[in-house]
């Protein structure tokens, strides 16, 4: 590539030099040649070749030198590629920089290959450019530079930049050679002159030569070489910067910079100088200070004297001025050099104050122009954009997070205040180098850098100082890099550096569950042997110079328009300031910071209008103000009437946050300054609180709500804030040492006696055992501080403000609850405070709210030690103490109310002492040795009779109610109580169990809070469950003979009063049985329910350990006791309310006493107590059912089955009277109740049966006739009289009470005829309940459906039974079944209610069959009565099988299937009852309606009304009759099929058969129902025809004629049926002669029929055939 190039270069410089240029033709023609010799390996190989040949580069040097553009192009491009491909000998460099040197003057493109060549010369030959060869190669740059081609200028000023980085390149890697023989030379420095090598005196002379050609001088190796000030002052910046430690080594460099440089640098910014210039000068400045400082003291402090000149505004320009504060703002950046600048210049006396004029200088330009800051009274802020989380930064300690890199809005340069808005550049004045004329800036762009600069500097003391306070071990390092994420969560813009300003001293955690104290922040000043200990007291040194500066300066804009940003910053500022100035013990600054963070924590309060004066610097002499409070100065003076406001902004919180973190961070060394943090805290509460908002209490962040304003919403998340580090503030204290914390403790006691206006308190002469006398509570130095509570905002202020310091005082308390516990009551504070709290909570001075605050306070504290007791600590004498605490306050409360009704806040307050006695019970109750007395002191203090002997046991049985002082103290107390039952019984000595029943009592019988008492009353099972334990779960309950002797209580209280303090177990458990006992007698049902409940609980618990005395003395003093009250209880004159409220009360005791019995009867089988016991039941349970309760008689019932069971069970049977028990059950049907009539008495009656079930189980031969009669009835009675089941029915299934009163009958002895029949009529009778419950719709919603259903299935069984069919009269029996069975079968279709499954009728006519199928009609016994009866029913059951009410049936679908049934089950009836029903016994009128039921439903078409015969006319009458036919269609019956089967029974009782007496009867009163029924079917054929004319037949009709005549045709009759006729010598078909006229009237109507004159034809010929024609 390259040989092609340069060839083609040659040729090229061939052809155009052929005349004008005979040498350079020469030289080309020969290096072409050269070119051509050479190999062509590689590019490597050839540029090594042609280094060899010096002259080959003659043609392209020649080139260049004719100032021809083409040729020196050619040279150029031939000379760039040799010098990249590394092609050049060394002796033929100065040749090319010569050419190049001469090209400067050619074409663009020439120059820019020169530039080009020159990057590759620096690489390729570095060891050759040096001296004139490196000066001759700057020379070539210089003269490109100054091209006026922006292109080739700004190139070559690249490539001059590149050239001096290059030199120094060289000169610092010659330095890091070891030195030999190299050639040194003599150059100029501050102390005369040095040595250094040749590369070391290039750059030199360089630098030199730079600095002088700014200056305007004549260069000594750069001749002709021309240098703006500007690209002068940029490439030392550059250099500088890149190379400042290689500069730094060589003195003569500095020397340079400090004899040349500076003095323009002087000389620049005392001039008028272009901005151009001077923003390069300044920069240039920046890079000297920061690199240079050591090196050049003089120099840079007349510089920065300067600097701080300019800042005056009548000595420069405003950008001058901001480009000098952007110089400090840097310098500031660097804590180091700030420093370093303190220590030359302000600690040497010699030299300027630069950083103190520095500061100086910013007071006087903060206040310059009030009025464009916005200053005023306080800071006010500005409309922000609330959807940027930089708003809801918290103010910790930390730097501003990123750069202020708005852009300024034109529009807004002149606006009021300081706001990254408008008050910042988007690039700073010092980085805009580009510019020629300075930028506009925004008018309060001067303001922010001040901001900033002391922002920095304060940062720049704490990064530095604050490390150093902290003694650090391993195990803190974690707790605090842990506490540092925490907060880190907490604030989001905190940078790296804020865990060190947030609590930079707190390496402890603060937790006052696992309390350590905190180890006291050193003081750096004491570390004399630290390496860096001459800066920290340098450090301090500033701190202590600077700080009222700084103090005026933040004033002054603490007071100004600042934005959000700015005033985190301002605010971050002073907080790191302040803890800078604590940690060294500088207490004076520290307190003004402290007072003045306060001061803008603190809203203003504002009469009327509010005029804002405009303020200086802030001056000690108002800090002096506002820690004395003078109002007068303030202007706090007003009207008694004049409108008070307060304006609390997020600001004031803002301020007030920091002062809470310098607290936390200072707590160990702020001593009395803690008056300061709690009394600017107490005052932004009370703030709070006139604006209705809460006190800051809780740490947590509200959720904002999105209709309030951005005002709104920054108030809620900078009160959250501050919540979190007032917490923060108060946890820290339980790290402070004891005196620390005491200091603490003094501050905030005294502010509540400041506040509150209470005189300090002294316990009464009783209680001073109790209470240790405080020692005296110190004032703070701080006095009153002027604040919003110098003015009442109403009657209430005054309590408001007492309270929320109360909350304070006890919030530090809490914190601090280990110190209390392991301390003294002196060195812990525990003494100042109890009494603090006692005093405000017993004063009647004091209003309601501080007396309740002060014992929620007293309450919370001691719940703390508890808990912290139960973790850490023994109690020992701590919880005594406490205790002691809580008796002393009771005591002092109701001593201070005297004898008259406590007001509800004293109740209040005592029930906030039980709560605390119940947190001292949950944590420390199984520790407490002689402190029950205490316990069951306070507890007892809830009733107004608190004297000791109400804990004794005899006290008991005197019938005195308890009265409670208040409900509410009721509850509290049981809380306790309620804890010592269930947990700490084992814990209590034993003369302490009266008192503990006793007290159980007094709750009990108390009627304020029937929960209480309900309560109460289980807890007594607590106790009778520990007073039984026993080593052994099984062992025997002794009971003393003493107890088993007493017949009444008052014994009982005798054996107690002999027993004295050794009380036994059995006489504790019988009197908690005896009150248990008496509480089932309470008024209230809750009450004696429980009291019920619990008590038989007990003996279902222990009665196993009961022996045969025990239970007959509980049976005796309780049981029997409890049904005698019960039974002598007057109902008559109770409300209905009450009545049911005493049932069931007595069904509770029923049951559990049958309960009882049941299990007593194991140990009282064989004893003789046991008939007793039975009697007495039954005595007593027969008295209750007398009150006609029908819950109360199901219970008795239900539970005397019970016992009944268990007494077969244990074989027990001899020893009780059945009698007895059959008595009670005969006396009483509960059927009833006295007060609802229409109750439901299933259950009751259930029972009622059940038990004569048992009963009956029990009876070795059974129940004899007259209890079988007896048993009968009450059953029928049960069923009838029962009520309908509630959300149920009995149409699908029989209720329980039904089902089992047919079990129950089944028991009945069959063996008598007359039990026989009454049972037989008992089943049949429940068959018709179902249709008299129609006709008597006395008990809604009983159907009996179910019931009747199940009774025609025992009547099936019934009939089937031998007994039955040997019963003397087995007719009647059967007649009462047919009769009961007839009704359901006759109601077929009318009866709606049908259920589920196979419909009534149907079963009905199902068990009829069977019932006639297992029974010979023939050979019923009976006499003739009853057998008409019988037959009567049957028939009366076979119409209703016939006939069918089709119109009122809700299924047609299901007729069909219907009639298959009742054809198929009268088929079954015909065979049964015929021929029996011929028989002589029984009456014509029978026969005849079977007969005549048979022809009714036999029609299958509705006759002509004239057809039928009338009541007074023969039957065939009717077919006589003359009258006009019908033509309209007539319908045929939807019971067809069963009308042709009746017309084929008509025929078949008229057919002859055997010629029995029976068949010849029936036949005879069936052949006239024949005759007529085909007389009715002929004459409608014959007078309804000839009216159709040509009309056929309907085919109904037609059919019904055709089978008619058919059967008529073939029937044979019986010849003794149809009377014998003149004429007729027929036997079998006489019924045809009969018919004679209608069918031959039939014939003349038929003449068009044919078909139906064959069937008339075929009649007559069977006439004629017979009658021998």
């Amino acid at each position: 590539m390259t040989s092609q190039l340069l060839s083609s270069e040659l040729s090229a410089l061939i052809q155009d030099s052929k005349k004008k240029n005979p040498d350079l033709r020469n030289a080309a023609e020969k290096s072409f040649g050269d070119l051509k010799a050479l190999p062509n390996t590689s590019e490597a190989q050839l540029a090594a070749d042609l280094k060899r040949r010096p002259d080959f580069v003659k043609p392209f040097v020649l080139a260049c030198g004719t100032k021809t553009p083409k040729l020196a192009a050619s040279g150029v491009t031939g000379l760039l590629r040799l010098v990249v491909s590394n092609g050049l000998s060394s002796d033929s460099l100065r040749d090319v920089l010569q050419a190049f040197q001469e090209c400067t003057s050619s074409s663009l493109d020439v120059q820019l290959k020169v530039l080009q060549a020159l990057p590759s010369l620096l690489q390729n030959y570095a060891e050759s450019l040096k001296g004139r060869l490196l000066t001759a190669a700057f020379q070539v740059c210089f003269s490109l530079h100054g091209s006026k081609t922006a292109v080739v200028s700004n190139t070559a000023a690249a490539s001059l930049q590149q050239l001096l980085a290059f030199t120094f390149e060289n000169v610092a890697a010659e330095d890091g050679l070891p030195s030999g023989n190299e050639t040194m030379v003599a150059v100029p420095t501050q102390e005369g002159s040095t040595d250094v090598h040749k590369t070391a005196s290039d750059a030199y002379y360089l630098l030199n030569d730079i600095c002088l050609l700014m200056e305007g001088s004549q260069p000594q190796v750069l001749d002709n070489a021309r240098l703006t000030p500007e690209f002068g002052l940029e490439l030392l910046d550059s250099l500088i910067v890149v190379h400042i430690d290689t500069i730094a080594k060589h003195p003569e460099d500095v020397h340079i910079l400090r004899t040349r440089l500076m003095p323009f640098i002087i000389r620049t910014l005392s001039e008028k100088a272009s901005y151009n210039v001077t923003v390069r000068t300044v920069r240039l400045l920046r890079l000297l200070v920061q690199q240079l400082l050591p090196a050049m003291i003089v120099e840079i402090e007349m510089a920065m004297s300067l600097i701080n000149h300019l800042l005056d505004p009548s000595s420069s320009a405003t950008w001058k001025r901001v480009l000098c504060l952007e110089l400090w703002r840097d310098i500031h950046e660097d804590p180091t050099l700030i420093r370093s600048l303190y220590t030359h210049f302000d600690h040497v006396k010699e030299n300027k104050n630069l950083v103190g004029d520095h500061l100086a200088i910013l007071v006087r330009l903060a206040a310059e122009k009030p009025a464009l800051i916005g200053l005023g009274q306080r800071s006010s802020g500005f409309e922000t954009h609330h959807n940027l989380p930089a708003e809801q930064i918290a103010v910790e300690a930390g730097g501003l997070s990123g750069a202020i890199n708005l852009p300024a809005d034109e529009m807004n340069l002149n606006k009021p205040g300081i706001n990254a808005k408008w008050s910042s550049v988007r690039t700073s004045c010092i980085d805009q180098v580009d510019k020629v004329e300075p930028p506009i800036l925004p008018a309060t762009y001067l303001y922010s850098l001040v901001l900033i600069c002391i922002n920095r500097f304060s940062d720049g003391l704490a990064k530095f100082l604050l490390p150093f306070t902290v003694q650090f071990d391993e195990k803190p390092k974690r707790k605090l890099k842990s506490s540092a994420k925490h907060q880190n969560q907490e604030a989001p813009r905190t940078d790296r550096h804020e865990e060190l300003t947030k609590e930079p001293a707190i390496a402890q955690s603060t937790n006052a569950s696992t309390p350590s104290e905190r180890k006291m922040p050193v003081n750096p000043l004491r570390l004399k042997d630290h390496e860096k200990s001459d800066q920290i007291r340098i450090s301090a040194l500033m701190v202590e110079h600077c700080w009222p500066a700084l103090l005026a300066t933040s004033s002054t804009f603490l007071n100004a328009s600042l934005d959000s940003e700015y005033y985190h910053a301002l605010i971050r500022s002073v907080q790191r300031f302040t803890q800078v100035a604590g940690v060294l013990d500088l207490e004076t600054p520290r307190d003004a910071f402290l007072t003045t963070l306060a001061k803008h924590a603190v809203p203003l309060a504002t009469i009327g209008p509010v005029r804002t004066p405009v303020l200086g610097s802030f001056t000690n002499q108002q800090t002096n103000d506002f820690l004395d409070g003078d109002e007068t100065k303030h202007g706090d003076r007003r009207e008694p009437h004049s409108h008070f406001t307060m304006d609390l902004s997020p600001r004031n919180l803002l301020c007030l946050r920091a002062l809470l973190n310098l607290g936390t961070a200072l707590g160990p060394v702020l001593h009395h300054s803690w008056a300061i943090i709690f009394h600017c805290l107490h005052q932004v509460d009370v703030a709070l609180i006139a604006t209705s908002q809460r006190p800051l209490i809780h740490a947590s962040v509200d959720r904002t709500d999105e209709n309030e304003t951005p005002e709104i919403d920054d108030l809620k998340v900078e009160k959250s804030a501050v919540e979190v580090a007032v917490s923060r503030l108060f946890e820290s204290t339980s790290n402070l040492p004891n005196e620390a914390f005491t200091q603490a403790l003094n501050c905030v006691c005294s502010l509540v006696y400041n506040v509150s206006g209470l005189p300090m308190y002294h316990a009464p002469d009783h209680l001073t055992d109790q209470i240790e006398s405080p020692p005296t509570v110190t004032r703070p130095r701080h006095n009153r501080l002027a604040s919003v509570s110098s003015v009442r905002i109403n009657e209430a202020s005054a309590s408001t403000e007492s309270v929320i310091i109360l909350d304070r005082t006890m919030q530090v308390a809490q914190c601090n609850t280990a110190r209390f516990c392991q301390s003294s009551s002196s060195d812990s504070g525990w003494t100042i405070l109890t009494q603090l709290l006692i005093g405000h909570l017993c004063s009647s001075a004091a209003v309601a709210e501080v007396r309740i605050s002060a014992a929620r306070g007293l309450d919370s504290l001691i719940s703390r030690i508890t808990s912290f007791l139960g973790r850490n600590v023994s109690p020992n004498e701590t919880i005594r103490r406490c205790l002691e605490a809580l008796s002393s306050a009771v005591t002092c409360l109701w001593e201070s109310e005297g004898n008259k009704e406590g007001s509800s806040c004293s109740l209040e307050i005592h029930s906030t002492a039980l709560e605390s006695l119940l947190s001292i019970l949950e944590r420390c109750g199984d520790t407490l040795q002689s402190s029950w007395d205490l316990v069951f002191s306070i507890i007892n203090s809830v009733f107004e009779s608190t004297d000791s002997s109400a804990t004794e046991g005899p006290r008991l049985f005197e019938a005195a109610a308890s009265a409670s002082r208040s409900p509410k103290l009721a509850r509290s107390a049981f809380s306790s109580l309620q804890l010592i039952c269930s947990d700490f019984l084992a814990s209590l000595p034993d003369r302490c169990f009266l008192m503990l029943l006793n007290t159980l009592n007094c709750f009990c019988s108390q009627s304020e809070d029937f929960n209480t008492s309900l309560t109460s009353i289980a807890l007594f099972r607590n106790v009778s469950d520990f007073l039984q334990r026993g080593d052994e779960p099984q062992s025997r309950l002794l009971v003393d003979e003493d107890v088993l002797r007493c017949t009444t209580d008052r014994d009982l209280v005798d054996v107690v009063s002999t027993q004295g303090e050794d009380i036994s177990t059995s006489v504790l458990w019988m009197f908690l049985v005896l009150h248990l006992a008496r509480l089932s007698l309470n008024n209230r049902v809750e009450v004696r329910n429980s009291a019920l409940h619990t008590l038989f609980g007990i003996f279902d618990t222990c009665g196993d350990r009961l022996d045969a005395g025990a239970w007959a003395m509980c049976f005796r003093l309780v049981f029997s006791q409890l049904l005698s009250a019960m039974v002598t209880t007057k109902v008559n004159s109770m409300e209905d309310s009450d009545f049911r409220s005493w049932d069931g009360t007595s069904v509770i005791l029923v049951r559990s006493i049958s309960n009882t019995f049941n299990q007593s009867l194991g140990t009282l089988s064989g004893h003789q107590a046991l008939t007793f016991v039975w009697d007495q039941l039954l005595a007593k349970f027969a008295l209750l059912l007398n009150r006609h309760s029908l819950a109360l008689s199901r219970a008795i019932l239900s539970s005397l089955t019970e016992n009944l069971v268990e007494i077969e069970r244990t074989s027990c049977t001899r020893s009780i009277s059945l009698d007895v028990a059959w008595g009670l059950w005969v006396d009483s049907v509960p059927a009833s109740d006295a007060l609802q009539k229409d109750a439901d008495n299933n259950d009751a009656l259930l029972a009622f049966v059940q038990y004569v079930r048992q009963l009956h189980h029990m009876v070795p031969v059974g129940f004899g006739p007259d209890q079988a009669r007896a048993l009968m009835v009450k059953l029928k009675q049960c069923i009838i009289e029962s009520a309908a089941v509630a959300y149920g029915s009995d149409i699908d299934e029989m209720t329980s009470l039904q089902k089992l009163v047919l079990e129950t009958l089944a028991l009945v002895p069959m063996s008598a005829e007359e039990i026989l029949t009454q049972l037989v009529e008992t089943v049949s009778s429940f068959v018709g309940l179902a249709y008299r419950s129609d006709e008597n719709k006395t008990q809604k919603g009983k159907t009996y459906i179910a019931l009747s259903k199940a009774a025609m299935g025992s009547l099936d069984s019934l009939a089937k039974q031998p007994s039955v069919r040997a019963h003397a009269s087995t007719a009647h029996l059967l007649a009462l079944m047919v009769r009961e069975l007839e009704v359901p079968i006759r109601l077929k279709y009318k009866r709606q209610r049908e259920g589920k499954g196979v419909p009534t009728w149907k079963k009905a006519t199902s068990t009829l069959l069977s019932i006639l199928d297992a029974h010979i009609m023939g050979e019923c016994t009976g006499s003739g009565k009853d057998k008409q009866s019988m037959w009567e029913a049957i028939v009366g059951i076979s119409d209703g099988i016939m006939a069918a009410d089709t119109d009122s049936c809700d299924s047609p679908s299901a007729i069909s299937a219907d009639q298959a049934f009742d054809i198929e089950n009268f088929s079954r009836l015909q065979n049964v009852i015929i021929p029996s029903l011929g028989s002589p016994a029984i009456p014509d009128k029978i026969r005849r309606r079977y007969i005549a039921s048979l022809f009714e439903h036999s029609l299958i078409h509705e006759p002509h009304p004239d057809d039928l015969a009338r009541p007074d006319q023969e039957l065939l009458d009717g077919l006589r009759s003359q009258h006009v036919g019908r033509v309209q269609d007539l319908p045929p019956k939807r019971r067809s099929k069963m009308a042709y089967m009746l017309v084929d029974q008509l025929f078949d009782l008229t057919a002859v058969h055997d010629g029995s007496v029976q068949r010849v009867r029936l036949a005879q009163i069936a052949a006239p129902y024949l005759i007529l029924r085909v007389g009715l079917v002929l004459k409608a054929y014959v007078c309804d025809q000839p009216l159709r004319g040509l009309m056929p037949q309907p085919l109904s009709h037609r059919r019904e004629m055709h089978y008619v005549l058919k059967k008529l045709t073939d029937l044979n009759s019986e010849p003794k049926a149809i009377p014998e006729t003149s004429g007729v010598q027929s036997e079998y078909k006489k019924h045809l002669f009969l018919l004679f006229g209608l069918v031959t009237k039939a014939m003349k109507a038929a003449r068009r029929d044919e078909e139906m004159r064959s069937s008339l034809t075929a009649v007559l010929d069977a006439m004629g055939t017979d009658f021998g024609f």
